[in-house]
């Protein structure tokens, strides 16, 4: 009789053990499923974040503008004395730093913002160009600190969307060859004091916005 009882319990219990695995099987792969599709919507979001970023808030303290150009020219100065070990084996293209004031004052903001854009990018190309051709070591970390502000200038430049294209085409600007790091440094030093601030100034004042 206790044998006969034994099987019958044992019959009404593997049932409802087998419901009660079964539910614990599929609430383990729902709490899996919900924690890889947190995953997912992270990832996406990351993904959108990087894709479609803020943006900028425009950057109009002048002492940020004013420390990039005194880093460009105590190095333009200190590479004043270099010779042989500061020329290049090939031409640099670099932006014509000259400034027709009144041209300039006549250009609409979007081909102002075109023309620094693009000074710049070959700017920094050029730039980053020398330091693989430099032979000595500390030549090649100033310029990749040198290379490093540019790229510093190129956000502050993107906060105030000089990086849109212009309705219409126009002409590239006019651009000079370098052979020499002195020459380079002296075209950083016054691209920065040249098109870049004025554009900054124009950009920053209050009828700007």
């Amino acid at each position: 009789m206790q044998t006969g009882y034994g099987e019958i319990c044992l019959k009404n219990l593997t049932p409802l053990w087998k419901e009660s695995v079964s539910r614990k099987r599929v609430l383990e792969e729902t709490e899996n499923f919900f924690q890889g599709l947190c995953a997912l919507l992270l990832l996406l979001l990351e993904l959108a974040a990087l894709t479609h970023p803020s943006p900028l808030h425009p950057i109009c303290d002048a002492r940020v503008m004013e420390k990039f150009i005194k880093e460009a020219r105590d190095t333009e100065n200190a590479m004043e004395g270099c010779a042989n070990s500061c020329n290049f084996s090939e031409v640099l293209t670099v932006p014509d730093t000259k400034v027709n004031f009144n041209k300039w004052k006549k250009m609409d903001r979007q081909r102002q913002a075109a023309e620094v854009w693009e000074g710049q990018a070959l700017l920094s190309a050029a730039v980053l160009r020398a330091r693989d051709l430099v032979a000595d070591p500390s030549l090649s970390q100033q310029l990749g600190r040198t290379y490093s502000n540019l790229r510093s200038v190129g956000q502050i430049l993107r906060s105030h969307n000089a990086q849109m294209e212009p309705a219409l085409p126009s002409a590239p600007p006019p651009t000079l060859s370098v052979r020499t790091l002195a020459k380079l440094l002296s075209i950083h030093s016054n691209f920065l004091r040249g098109r870049v601030k004025l554009f900054l100034t124009d950009a920053c004042r209050p009828e700007a916005g």
